[in-house]
């Protein structure tokens, strides 16, 4: 039989299809659980009306300008530091945890259940602990249903990312090479595009001088009197630029150090907005790497893949960030809500109309 058939259903094929050359591509695909919009319920209407109004704004040209800039900004300068680019990947069978509520999106691939990618930190781990690569990026559409989002504002449910790793980094030349990235996009974009900026966020867009500005969360918080979950809110009032949060507890495989018991992470927050990017270095070993796991209450039959990776074939030290795009363009225009960087919103919790 020539060609291939995209989804099949229960009975057999033979019973059910004729060959490929009889068939027209409707015939071949199968939609299943699929509840169609009923549109001639009001509340199906409106949200198709807002939807399109949405797609039609004036302002979508400039921020999606702005937005390709930005995505080709920063992979220059990774491709500059010789990172290279493997295929992405949309499933898997363990996928990061995330330290926040979310309820893990995945479908049946061929009978067994996988996972939509959340964050691809697992994969950038193995490949670099089992290969003699050194430095890998990519461009990775992530799919997160959060739960309980009190600022939907802030957040997309899907959304792209720019994940880097490297076996050269360690936290201070990571960071040093994130303050690298972010004022290269920065000063590029009020140079060349800094009328457009003005035009949609309503002020200029100063370059940035030297590096980062670098903050330690506990002690920061610690001599202002806040609890640490307020401290990137507190410290984004009142900064001009982006800024270096470090020392953040989170996920298990974010390095701690054994002697001062602070976390080797670090996070970059615009001003106003918020959280643009997140990193550290990893834990790496078999039994720190599950210590941290049971600490944190993390279901280790799920994460067995890579356990197993780190136990019999030995992961690498490395560190490594990822960049949200569509957060870091929301900080770029100082908008509103990052709903509007997208033509068709994915907002949590909320229902999709097309």
């Amino acid at each position: 039989m020539n060609g291939f058939i995209l989804c099949s259903t229960n009975k057999h094929i033979g019973e059910q299809m004729q060959t490929l050359a009889e068939q027209k591509v409707g015939q071949l695909l199968s939609i299943k659980d699929v509840t169609p919009a009923d549109f001639k319920d009001t509340r199906v209407i409106k949200a198709w009306d807002e939807m399109v109004t949405h797609v039609k704004r004036s302002e979508l040209k400039g921020i999606l300008t702005i937005r390709t800039e930005v995505q080709k900004l920063i992979t220059e300068k990774l491709y500059e530091k010789e990172f290279l680019h493997p295929p992405t990947y949309l499933f898997a069978t363990c996928v990061d945890p995330l330290n926040h509520e979310t309820e893990q999106a995945g479908f049946t691939y061929y009978g067994q259940e996988v996972t939509l990618m959340q964050s691809l930190i697992f994969h950038k781990m193995a490949l670099l602990g089992t290969t003699d690569l050194e430095s890998i990026f990519w461009v990775s559409p992530n799919v997160r249903k959060e739960l309980g989002v009190s600022d939907k504002r802030r957040y997309a449910a899907e959304f792209t990312q720019i994940d880097f790793e490297s076996t050269k980094l360690d936290m201070e030349s990571a960071i040093e090479l994130i303050s690298d990235v972010v004022r290269h996009v920065v000063n590029t974009l009020a140079e060349v595009h800094g009328g457009l900026i003005a035009k949609i966020s309503g002020r200029r867009l100063k370059p940035i001088e030297g590096r980062l500005k670098r903050y330690d969360a506990e002690d920061e918080a610690i001599q202002r009197g806040v609890d640490v979950g307020g401290i990137e809110k507190l410290l984004a009032e009142t900064e001009e630029h982006p800024f270096i949060l470090t020392n953040l507890k989170r996920e298990a495989y974010d390095r701690r150090d054994e002697v001062t018991g602070k976390y080797l992470n670090y996070d970059v927050i615009m001003p106003v907005t918020g959280e643009i990017l997140s990193g550290a270095e990893r834990e790496y070993t078999y039994d720190r790497l599950k210590l941290r796991m049971e600490e944190l209450g993390y279901p280790l039959e799920y994460f067995e893949p890579i356990l197993k990776l780190a136990k019999e074939e030995g992961l690498k030290p490395t560190a490594g960030a990822g960049f949200g795009v569509e957060r870091f363009v929301r900080g770029l225009l100082l908008l509103d809500d990052i709903a509007r960087v997208y033509p068709f919103k994915r907002v949590p919790e909320e229902a999709i109309i097309f």
